[in-house]
């Protein structure tokens, strides 16, 4: 979608009307009436400026009583009863004040308009402003705001009318061009929009920003070789006008002129007039086609190259530097941009979260425990902190450690599925230290929140395999894991353990064939594939299981 830099067309209301004199005309009053008005007029001004409307209202009527022809206590009243959502009320005395003054009043006559406005009378807070137009010709915002208003009345010729009148009194300028290209393009006479803004362009032919605007109408217009041309042209004027260029690079862009796109996109990235988020943005498409081929590879690369170079003190383009560089597997790279970013901003959670998920694609639990313990610092009562903390001290060796990492995150943790991923690290630490007992307890733990948990399914039944324990029961436990994940290597081979321990020697060797062809390189599969061709008694298979996992070691190692 091309991203248009033009002014929208805004309906002003003016809501600050204010009358410019407390002088009151009072002639026609008795002296001794005359000081009784003053000073209930007085008062009343004194209660409203103390913001005591209620009392401020109530003086103002006594006043009006005392002087009935009085506009601008007329006035006073209206203001107080729409500021206290007597919306009736502040409609009628309003239109009383402009009705019974004796001469035209800005501040009257713009209330009136205003309320008008307010309770969707939009062709008669119109009319309004025409008939200030007539009293007050030299005000601009007189015409704007009886276009605006009867463009909301769907009056768009009479709003027409109006901007058409100011350009005869004040030439063609920006704001009347603007709006005339609004209501024409909006009702539906585009070459009419188009030719107003051209009427701009010839009178201020140096004016890149007007050219801009005659080129968003041809785009409205949906004219994006005449688009084209008007852009060329600004650029010609000011090579830096980072707009054009952008909407250069999104009509192409939306052609499909990937060359042309890119040209203008890079020019776009060296102006300081697009922000840096529009610019992230564009880059996002690139990255979504970051497989695609080489040359769209080393595009996105350049782009980030740029931004990283232009916006040094940014957070975001580090970030998109490591988003690259993990996109592209290069998880050092990646991990050493975001520690950049977080040597700016340290407070960016979802950084942490970034940087600690390529440690763990790095396999590096000991940077992983490192990192959990500096963003558990920051956070300490996120759960998923300490649960990455947790793991990474299983990956290390340290049960014991681990285990108490997890109780820290337990006793912050809300979300269920952190309490199940808690209570599984700690079972497969237990197991570990042969706390048999405290590991099977956990398991069930796990599974009264999530009975169809197959990690944990899975993970019970293979324990009590290893054991020779109930193994009905882990067959019962491994076989409900696999109706839920029926594709899964790791069930497989539970199940051909299960097999293993209840002697079914051939049905085990079923499981765990269908488990190495789903992934060759798991050593475990061979160790317990060598198990079972000993068991029966087929001693060169065995061997022959034993030659693979001394291979994928070694390959492993190095």
């Amino acid at each position: 979608m091309t991203k248009l830099r033009s002014i929208s067309y805004v309906l002003i209301v003016l809501f600050g009307f204010g009358c410019g004199s407390k002088k009151t005309a009072i002639s026609g009053l008795s002296y001794d009436k005359r000081k009784v008005f003053e000073q209930q007029f007085f008062e009343a001004n004194k209660q409203k400026s103390l913001n005591n409307k209620d009392k401020a209202l109530s003086l103002f009527q006594q006043a009006l009583e005392t002087y009935p022809a009085s506009s601008a206590v007329m006035y006073e009243v209206a203001k107080l009863h729409y500021q206290l959502e007597n919306y009736n009320e502040a409609l009628y005395w309003s239109k009383q004040a402009v009705d019974k003054s004796k001469e035209y009043n800005h501040w009257y006559s713009g209330q009136l308009a205003q309320f008008y406005n307010k309770f969707g009378k939009y062709k008669e807070s119109a009319e309004v402003f025409v008939s200030m137009i007539q009293n007050e010709p030299d005000a601009k915002d007189n015409y704007t705001e009886a276009a605006s208003q009867f463009y909301n009345a769907r009056e768009f010729d009479k709003a027409i009318e109006q901007l058409l009148k100011m350009q005869d009194k004040f030439g063609i300028e920006i704001e009347s061009a603007h709006r005339l290209e609004f209501i024409y393009r909006n009702s539906g006479r585009s070459d009419k929009a188009i030719d107003v803004m051209k009427q701009l362009c010839d009178k201020y032919p140096s004016n890149v920003e007007y050219k801009g605007y005659l080129a968003e109408s041809y785009l409205k217009a949906e004219k994006p070789e005449k688009a084209i041309t008007v852009l060329n042209e600004i650029v010609k004027l000011d090579s830096n006008d980072g707009f054009s260029y952008f909407m250069l690079y999104n009509i192409y862009n939306n052609q499909g002129n990937d060359e042309l796109a890119y040209k203008n996109l890079k020019k776009t990235f060296a102006s300081d007039e697009i922000d840096l988020v529009e610019k992230l943005q564009a880059v996002g498409i690139y990255f979504l086609k970051i497989n695609k081929d080489e040359k769209t590879k080393n595009e996105l690369i350049e782009l980030s190259d740029i931004l990283l170079e232009q916006y040094p003190s940014s957070i975001e383009p580090l970030v998109l530097k490591s988003d690259v560089s993990n996109a592209l597997n290069d998880f050092v790279t990646a991990r050493n941009y975001l520690e950049q970013a977080l040597d700016i901003s340290q407070s960016d959670f979802k950084l942490w979260m970034k940087l600690l998920k390529l440690d763990e694609k790095l396999k590096k639990p000991a940077l992983q425990l490192a990192d959990a313990n500096k963003a558990i610092a920051l956070y300490p009562n996120i759960a998923e902190l300490h649960r990455t903390k947790a793991y990474a001290l299983y990956y290390l060796g340290q049960y014991t450690e681990a285990i108490v990492a997890a109780d820290e995150g337990l006793e912050v943790s809300i979300d269920k599925q952190d309490k199940i991923s808690l209570f599984m690290c700690k079972a497969l630490c237990n197991s570990k230290l042969n706390n048999n007992l405290k590991s099977d307890n956990l398991y069930r733990d796990v599974l009264i929140l999530d009975p169809y948990n197959t990690g944990a399914l899975n993970n019970y039944a293979y324990n009590l395999a290893s054991r020779g324990e109930r193994l009905s029961e882990a067959d019962s436990m491994i076989n409900v894991a696999l109706k839920l994940e029926g594709s899964n290597p790791l069930l497989f081979d539970t199940k051909a353990w299960v097999l293993y321990h209840q002697q079914k020697y051939t049905e085990a060797l079923d499981w765990l064939n269908k488990a190495i062809a789903i992934d060759p390189r798991n050593i475990e599969y061979y160790v317990h594939s060598k198990a079972v061709y000993q068991k029966l008694g087929n001693q060169t298979l065995a061997n022959e299981m034993q030659q693979t996992i001394d291979k994928l070691t070694s390959e492993n190692v190095n």
